[in-house]
């Protein structure tokens, strides 16, 4: 098993085959690990574009790749094959965010007519692991340069955005947070249910009757009294919630029922609120729960 991080830098550019807008990348830059989590060899390689030839002028100021360099790059084929060599056949690979990986499968969908990456045997995202290892939360992704800051590492001869360079910081991180029994359990590994989970898109679910919604998520109880709140109309929707009227027969109390459910791959997100109707207006409520 081999050890392989990886970052890209890429270019925005229109496709009339795809009918919207394609991320081509325009670098690869990679580490491959020894044993002790020390780097063992590098990798880095300029693609040629063939989707747009005019780097966009963000992505120059961002990354500092101009034109000419990548114009004087390798086909994107060309830069798999030597990045799978360099790889191996059983690497296990890590990004920061999983953005990158999306873009390089996106990049294989086009290039190589494939859904999947040939090498890779296993995948982290270490920007997600060292969120949870560092205890900083996980609602906010911490950026690579705000990550090495908080860690103590020094950056200031690394150029940022820069592939090779953000793999190397990518590395320095991963030594400085690795511990045995959690990196095994955060790594994935690289099948078709890796890659069905890849490719599902989250949504919001719109109709109540749908069975991943079950009957005891769209129960309230009043907050004075805990008792069961009766529904006294029906469930609906406008705004990514369902809502419905609810009273309380011991309280006395009206209420508007709310309940957001998301539907994710193998679960749902479910978030329910209670609002109180207000006596003085009608068309008030306040929110208490």
């Amino acid at each position: 098993m081999t050890y392989v991080i990886l970052d890209l830098e890429w270019n925005g550019a229109r496709c009339e085959q795809l009918g919207g807008y394609f991320n081509e990348i325009i670098e690869i830059g990679a580490v491959r690990l020894s044993g002790d989590r020390r780097i063992a060899e590098r990798f880095d390689a300029y693609i040629r574009p063939v989707v747009s030839r005019k780097l966009t002028r963000l992505v120059t100021n961002l990354t500092g790749i101009t034109d000419e360099q990548v114009q004087h790059g390798v086909p994107f084929t060309q830069a798999m094959a030597e990045l799978a060599a360099f790889a191996g056949e059983d690497a296990v690979v890590m990004t920061w965010s999983n953005t990158d990986l999306m873009v390089l499968i996106e990049n294989c969908r086009y290039h190589l007519k494939s859904d999947t990456i040939p090498f890779m045997r296993g995948y982290m995202d270490l920007q997600y692991y060292t969120q949870k290892r560092m205890k900083w939360g996980t609602a906010q992704q911490v950026s690579l340069g705000n990550a090495a800051e908080r860690l103590q590492l020094d950056s200031a001869d690394m150029e940022l955005h820069h592939a090779i360079d953000d793999s190397v910081l990518s590395a320095a991180i991963f030594r400085r947070v690795y511990e045995p029994f959690s990196f095994r359990k955060a790594v994935s590994p690289v099948n078709d249910e890796f890659y069905r989970r890849l490719s599902f898109k989250p949504y919001f679910i719109r109709e109540i009757d749908d069975p991943m919604i079950r009957r005891s998520d769209l129960r309230f109880a009043c907050e004075r009294c805990k008792r069961n709140l009766k529904r006294t109309g029906e469930w609906q929707f406008h705004h990514r919630y369902f809502s419905a009227p609810f009273f309380c027969s011991h309280c006395h109390r009206e209420y508007w029922g709310r309940v957001q459910a998301k539907r994710k791959f193998d679960s749902v997100e479910l978030k329910k609120r209670l609002l109180v109707k207000t006596t003085e207006k009608a068309n008030e409520t306040e929110e208490i729960k």
